[in-house]
């Protein structure tokens, strides 16, 4: 099958290396970077319109991840994971995919979710389902899965910090064309800078880090790390053909 290896944190510019990320690393580096921290310093943040990475909490950085982990998990790789249809709901699905009946904005539900072991709890499913699709399919079967979806200023910019997998759909404008192993990189990416963010909010109020996180993937990009606090570009919509 494909190959996961601990130390392999960015996709191989070989391709035939056929590496897949490590998604249990994730979780040890939320659990190092929460440990110990009070109610206060979970839940600071600055809604000011110039610090949008300073918009979500560390308590709410952690709902994000486990969000993503199961909400991504389930929309792209459900026919993978559970091809009878026999679907789990560790979440209402409703309640937590992009939509009218979403409860809260990219997070899990927090009337019950917000603690922090909790969301740690939800994490944990959404990373095992990551690891079940890297380590049952193939690469070759990865790379077989293709899909289309309407591309943002955002989604335009971080795959740019991929070896491949991810490009401008030619046929469609305004949209974003991801084989699976791209979109597996780019959530592990994802989940990286989340963890990133925690460290920069720690390190706003004086708090020590914990863990020595790899500038990899969309923390290459200057917004991301935090050499600076302009804001990443924005989810807009690209442009589509008329």
């Amino acid at each position: 099958m494909t190959v996961v290896d601990h130390d392999i944190v960015e996709m191989p510019g070989d391709p035939a290396v056929g590496a897949m990320p490590p998604y249990r690393r994730i979780v040890g580096w939320v659990r190092a970077e929460v440990d110990g921290l009070t109610p206060v310093q979970l839940d600071f943040d600055d809604t000011s319109p110039d610090k949008e990475w300073m918009w979500w909490s560390i308590r709410r950085q952690v709902s994000h991840i486990a969000w993503d982990s199961l909400v991504f998990t389930h929309r792209r790789c459900a026919r993978l994971l559970w091809p009878d249809g026999d679907e789990p709901e560790p979440v209402v699905w409703k309640h937590h995919h992009l939509g009218p009946d979403m409860k809260y904005d990219r997070m899990l539900d927090e009337d019950l979710y917000w603690e922090v072991p909790d969301l740690i709890e939800k994490m944990e499913i959404g990373i095992g389902w990551l690891e079940r699709v890297v380590s049952e399919n193939s690469i070759e079967q990865l790379r077989a899965d293709t899909t289309s979806i309407r591309g943002t200023h955002f989604w335009s910019y971080v795959i740019t910090t991929l070896a491949r997998g991810a490009s401008a759909d030619p046929e469609r404008p305004g949209y974003i064309r991801y084989d699976l192993e791209g979109s597996l990189w780019m959530v592990f990416y994802e989940l990286l800078t989340h963890i990133r963010t925690i460290q920069r909010l720690k390190t706003h109020q004086g708090i020590a880090l914990n863990v020595e996180l790899p500038r990899v993937g969309y923390l290459r990009l200057p917004e991301y790390w935090g050499d600076t606090d302009a804001n990443g570009p924005s989810m807009k919509r690209l442009e589509a053909s008329t």
